[in-house]
Formats: structure tokens, sequence, C-alpha cells
């Protein structure tokens, strides 16, 4: 079994904003509010191509912590409003990372990009 994330390295919050559709208007509704806590958050500068040809640029990586962050359970998904601080951001890219001894997951890493 890999050791949690240190709380030391877990010292930041946000808000979650689950993802729920996008109407015809191209308006995305979002889910109750959900707080999270003691997660990390890292600058990033990252470019990445979508699907349809657009370039994105990752403003943050977050790492949710299966063990040490709070809410217990919570999953991410692409779309998906986070709110650190004053940013609204975006999941561009929500990656489960496998505890390899037992297959549960260990953490989640999001790729973030400002929220358009």
């Amino acid at each position: 079994m890999i050791p949690a994330i240190p709380r030391a390295v877990l010292n930041q919050a946000a808000t979650l904003y689950p993802f729920v559709s996008t109407s015809a208007g191209n308006v995305k509704t979002y889910g109750t509010a959900v707080s999270l806590s003691s997660i990390a958050m890292f600058p990033a500068k990252q470019n990445a191509m979508t699907s349809l040809g657009e370039m994105k640029n990752d403003l943050y990586f977050m790492v949710f912590d299966s063990a040490n962050s709070l809410p217990a359970g919570t999953t991410f998904k692409m779309k998906d409003k986070i709110v650190f601080g004053s940013v609204n951001l975006e999941v561009r890219k929500a990656t489960p990372q496998p505890d390899l001894t037992t297959g549960l997951t260990h953490h989640w890493e999001l790729n973030l990009v400002a929220l358009g």
C-alpha cells in the first residue's frame, strides 16, 4: 500500500461545482457547491490541444488525496468548475491515480484551465 500524501503538502482549499450539462445556448449548468479542503494546488504552464483543435493553457495542477483530502469519496470529471481563491477554473483532465497494490484510487490529479 502506498502511503497517503502528507497533510503538510495538502494545505489549500477550493470549491468544486460538479458539471451537469450545457444548454443549447452554450450555458453550462453546475450542481451544488462542495467545499474541498486539504488539497494541493500548483501553478502550471502546460499547453494542450483539445479534440476540436483548440489550444488550452493549464493554469493549475491540483492534487486530491483519497485518504487525507476532504470530503472523502469525492470524484472529478472534465468540465467540473473549481474556484480557487478568486480564480474560476475548469477541469480539462481528471486522472485517478491507483494504488498499485490495492487497485483503489490513491489520489486524483487535475489539470485546470481558465473557465471560459
